[in-house]
Formats: C-alpha cells, sequence, structure tokens
C-alpha cells in the first residue's frame, strides 16, 4: 500500500510522541510536503552532507534523523552557509525530513535509553526524571537500573565498550577497586542530571559531552561519571529504531523501504 510523509509521522509519532519533547526542541516534520509519496526512508543521528549525498544516490524521498537539522532559528537560507546549502539541497532533490529528538529520548517503552538499559541488562528500570503521568505512557529523562549482579569495575567497563561498540571512553571518580551494581543511562549530552544521578545513590552515570568543571560535582560521591560520546551513546540504537519503524509499517502493510545510514561516522576520532 502507497504512504506518505504524513503516515510515516502518525507512526513516529505513535513510538515516541511529539508532544513529550522538550520545549525547547525542534521535532516532527522539518522539510517537506506532509502529503508526498514515501517509498524509501533513510534513519541517521543527523542529517550531514555524507547522510544527503547517500539519500540522493540511492533516491530515498524521506529521511529520518534524530538531532534535528533545523534547530536555532535561522535568519537566512543561502548556499554560502553549510546548513542552507544542506536544506537547498533536500528540497531540490523533494526529500523530506523528520526529526525525533527528545522525544525518542524520554520516552521509557521504545526509547534510545530504554534500548541501551536492556542492552547492559539492567533490572528493575524506572525513569530517572518521570514527566505527565496523567497522560497514558511513561516519559522522562534518563533511566536507572541494576545489574543483575555486582560487577568489579573493569568488568563494567568491559560490558560498556561491547555496548556501545566502542575501545576508549571517559571515566571521572574512579577506582580500581570500585564494585558496580546500580547505573544511570542518559544518552547525548545529559550533565544537567548529575545531581538527580547521585540523589539516586548510583554507582555509576553512563552519559557523554561532560565538561571539566562538571565532572568535579562528583568528586567526594559515590558516582563515577563515565562519557561514552555523544555519537556513540546514540548511534547503536539506530537499527533498532529501524525495526520497530518496520514493524508499524508491516502492520498499516505500506510498501515502504527502510534503512540505517551507511555514510555516518563520528565527527570525532580517537587516535
Amino acid at each position: 500500500m502507497m504512504t506518505s510523509v504524513n503516515k510515516i509521522l502518525k507512526i513516529i509519532d505513535q513510538i515516541a510522541p511529539f508532544e513529550t519533547a522538550d520545549s525547547w526542541d525542534n521535532v516532527g516534520l522539518l522539510v517537506g510536503n506532509e502529503n508526498q509519496v514515501v517509498n524509501r526512508i533513510l534513519i541517521a543521528l543527523d542529517l550531514t552532507e555524507e547522510v544527503l549525498n547517500e539519500a540522493i544516490e540511492e533516491g530515498f524521498d524521506l529521511i529520518v534523523t534524530h538531532h534535528p537539522i533545523i534547530f536555532s532559528p535561522l535568519r537566512k537560507i543561502t548556499t554560502a552557509d553549510r546548513i542552507g546549502k544542506i536544506l537547498i539541497e533536500t528540497i531540490q532533490n523533494e526529500i523530506a525530513v523528520i526529526a525525533a529528538h527528545t522525544n525518542l529520548d524520554k520516552v521509557f517503552s521504545n526509547g534510545i535509553n530504554r534500548y541501551l538499559a536492556d542492552s547492559l541488562e539492567l533490572e528493575h528500570l524506572q525513569i530517572l526524571m518521570p514527566e505527565g503521568e496523567n497522560l497514558g505512557y511513561g516519559y522522562g529523562h534518563g533511566i536507572v537500573g541494576n545489574l543483575g549482579s555486582v560487577l568489579s569495575f573493569e568488568e563494567f567497563i568491559s560490558k560498556v565498550k561491547k555496548v556501545f561498540q566502542i575501545d576508549h571512553l571517559k571515566v571521572s571518580n574512579s577506582s580500581d577497586d570500585k564494585k558496580v551494581r546500580k547505573i544511570v543511562i542518559s544518552s547525548g549530552a545529559s550533565s544537567d542530571f548529575i545531581t538527580q544521578a547521585i540523589i539516586t545513590q548510583a554507582d555509576v552515570f553512563i552519559t557523554s559531552d561532560l565538561k571539566y568543571h562538571e565532572c568535579q560535582n562528583v568528586i567526594g560521591t559515590n558516582l563515577t561519571l563515565v562519557d561514552v560520546g555523544h555519537y556513540e551513546s546514540e548511534s547503536v540504537y539506530l537499527d533498532h529504531f529501524k525495526a520497530i519503524i518496520d514493524d508499524r509499517i508491516s502492520d498499516k502493510n505500506y510498501d515502504v523501504f527502510t534503512k540505517v545510514s551507511e555514510t555516518e561516522h563520528p565527527i570525532i576520532k580517537h587516535l
């Protein structure tokens, strides 16, 4: 069955309701016509030059990203500006763009942090900072959970590297004899939640984009900070996101092909 941008919007809204996004965020349909026919969907963290070229070369008519390409107010859209150039090319090639950002971070059942918690095999999961219980679905920033058994810090770090598919990470306020059981996870840049992680008496807070003075805030507490990298904290979710979308597309009997970008890569390298 033929489908449209609007129908895909509704599917994503069912997965992670757009109304749950933070007020400062920019989610939903950012570029394009909601009535445009959709045959091929490309999924990525960001709409970069590489992702756009991949979409053009392979005939995708919709790109679904986590981070919104339009975030700060735009005073002009020209080819002299990187974002403007990408947007113009997107429009010229009739490619629509949907962003699912903090709504995908915050939803409990299908979101990024729930996926990470499940991948780490955490139990007794709770939302770190719950919101909107009266809306009938659980959402909020971060997830708290326990490992099935106590791990040494070395064992835990090995597990984290495997889940996030990384060889390097940054750690603050750790010790070789530390034992790990209670974990807080919040993907992306989540230093705002360090205080709440301390309150939960967690052993470790996994996040990204931590700054020097933010790391000082845990000195004298039991909390160890683990920074896995922004891209790395979210990219591992994309195949799972695709699978969820595919299930909803199949239920609707829509004739749509989906793919996770093969050209997207971290912008920060560890040498």
